[in-house]
């Protein structure tokens, strides 16, 4: 008798989602200047700390350079800070190379770039958290913000991921960073943000920020300026329609989610539990929708660098990526953000199959071969292609959002046991 295979069928499917896009960020954001013109304060001969640092953003240097355009062409004298927080190994150096590797330097933009961690103690917040701003930004004649808005990775709330987050976090550098994240287990994350942006927004020191919106294809769906006074109530506005425009997955609960790698490039979180439904807690993980019994993860992006923070939320993972694994700085990033849980290693196994087989296994009694739920992802920034099961076709025949679906084929290891690259192309 046939022994039948404990890995389900698979088909690649193809995702669609809204996808509004910027076509000109040179354009966009000049339109931005010109139409706040009337509000905005005089700009001749101020200089103007241009804020930057936040990972994964399509086009950020493109951004950056056509601000510093419109700023000059008003008669500022702009100039570049990393507002990162204790990124970069908490070092200038550090903090100047992860800027170069997102294309933003002096050389580049022919602006100073002037990366330092010293920062000025702006005051204290009405619960007493203290509020840290980099002392070059701080010095300047102005602050403008370049940022994304988004769903953070690490709690929901009115105010997430953006500019009141760059203020909060970024913008204090290694001080400010720390600071925020050891406040974190007495008062919740937005309110902390709120709290600590609202002090530097009243001194006067941040002129605007330039929002940055992307779709579910990580492109540039919109760029707004907005003045400061502005930012919290329109923050708040942004980050739903930002929520809106993000990627999913098609199903609501799975048995099994392959991912083929996580990365600091992919997500502050390594994967973004947006996608996934799995959260950190201070000591465990919590469940969300979607509704995922076990997460599996293969490998790690190369502009992770080794900082694997993120493996914790998987329940399996394969020997190339605990190979790949920086102890030293996925563990200093799991501790500073208090989400120690972040950097625990999974159960894991030499091979992919292996790894698979063993994940398989561990379901509730039942839930084999033509039956498991499964899904395949390259990361959570890519979910337009992705592989599915047998088990799942059913709805997805009838989802409005899969336009193709492949016929279905075995789960394709080679000969050492690793999976095939996720095909990207059409099914």
């Amino acid at each position: 008798m046939e022994k039948v295979s404990v890995f389900p069928k698979v088909a690649t499917v193809h995702q669609e989602f809204p996808r509004p896009r910027v076509t000109s960020v040179e354009e966009a954001v000049s339109n931005s200047f010109s139409n706040l013109e009337a509000s905005l304060t005089p700009w001749q001969g101020k200089r103007i700390a241009v804020a930057a640092g936040s990972r994964g953003i399509t086009g950020l240097e493109s951004i950056v350079r056509a601000t510093i355009g419109a700023l000059k062409e008003r008669g500022a004298e702009p100039f570049i800070v990393p507002a990162m927080g204790s990124h970069g190994g908490a070092t200038e150096a550090g903090q100047e190379k992860i800027l170069e590797g997102y294309g933003i330097s002096s050389r580049r933009l022919g602006v100073p770039l002037v990366s330092t961690l010293q920062t000025q103690l702006v005051g204290t917040t009405p619960d007493g958290v203290p509020v840290h701003a980099d002392r070059a930004a701080w010095e300047s004649d102005g602050i403008v913000l370049v940022n994304r808005i988004k769903p953070h990775t690490d709690f929901k709330g009115e105010t997430e991921s953006g500019l009141q987050k760059m203020i909060a976090v970024g913008l204090g550098n290694r001080d400010g960073a720390d600071s925020f994240h050891s406040w974190t287990m007495q008062f919740p994350y937005d309110h902390l943000i709120t709290t600590k942006a609202r002090v530097l927004l009243d001194s006067g020191k941040v002129l605007l920020g330039v929002a940055i919106l992307e779709n579910a294809y990580h492109e540039t769906a919109r760029i707004e300026l907005i003045p400061a006074g502005e930012i919290p109530e329109r923050e708040k506005e942004l980050l739903v329609e930002a929520k809106a425009l993000m990627p999913s997955l098609p199903v609501s609960q799975a048995d099994v989610l392959v991912l083929d790698r996580i990365g600091k490039d992919v997500s502050g979180a390594g994967m973004d539990p947006n996608v996934t439904g799995r959260w950190f807690r201070i000591n465990s993980l919590w469940q969300d929708q979607p509704e995922i019994t076990r997460i599996v993860v293969l490998d790690l992006t190369p502009a992770s660098e080794g900082n694997a923070v993120g493996i914790g939320l998987a329940d399996f993972c394969s020997r190339r990526i605990v190979d790949k694994m920086d102890r030293h700085k996925t563990y200093i990033n799991a501790v500073t953000s208090r989400n120690v849980v972040a950097g625990h290693i999974p159960v894991y196994f030499d091979t992919d199959r292996e790894t698979i087989e063993r994940c398989l296994q561990s379901l509730r009694s039942g839930v084999e071969g033509s039956n498991v739920r499964l899904l395949r992802i390259r990361d959570t920034l890519s979910l337009d292609r992705l592989e599915v099961s047998q088990a799942l076709l059913p709805e997805l025949h009838s989802h409005p959002g899969i336009s193709d679906i492949s016929p279905l084929r075995e789960m394709n290891f080679d000969a050492q046991g690793r999976l095939a690259e996720l095909s990207l192309e059409n099914p």
